[in-house]
């Protein structure tokens, strides 16, 4: 398994992305409305923007370290450093930002009650599998930062 990367079977933003797009769909056949107005799209924005810096912060992490961001490749060394200082999961914690700002500006309900369900499917599907892969190909170091580092926030 460390020779390959996790077994992970979806890309992680899909996850995110063909909820919402369906979402959007039921927004567009049956619209609803925070009613938040100005602020609800202000405040949407600055989530979107949020998510976005933070996943391109972790993104530089990686490419700084020369290891892949892709979670079936193979690890080449472990980013603690940055974004990973706060969180385990900075990628999939700014698609989550993202994904709520982008439920703002869109001014739906229909995003919001998946947006739980997204989350277990991620840890379900990509998290768990990265995590016992980095578990195995960085042992000590990787179960270290693991107790000096949350999974989220």
């Amino acid at each position: 398994m460390a020779d390959r990367g996790a077994p992970v079977k979806v890309l992680p933003p899909l996850l995110y992305a063909v909820p919402f797009a369906l979402a959007w769909l039921a927004e567009w056949r049956w619209p609803t409305s925070l009613g938040l107005g100005a602020s609800g799209r202000v405040a949407g924005g600055l989530l979107v923007l949020s998510g976005m810096a933070l996943m391109l912060w972790a993104f530089w992490e990686f490419r700084r370290r020369g290891t892949t961001i892709l979670p079936w490749g193979a690890a080449t060394s472990l980013a603690t450093t940055g974004p990973y200082r706060l969180t385990r999961n900075p990628i999939y914690l700014g698609d989550a930002l993202a994904y709520l700002g982008a439920s703002l500006l869109l001014d739906s309900i229909w995003p919001l009650p998946l947006l739980p369900l997204i989350m277990v499917a991620n840890y379900r599907w990509v998290i768990r599998h990265e995590e016992a892969y980095l578990a195995t190909r960085f042992g000590r170091a990787y179960a270290e930062y693991r107790l000096r580092v949350r999974r989220w926030l």
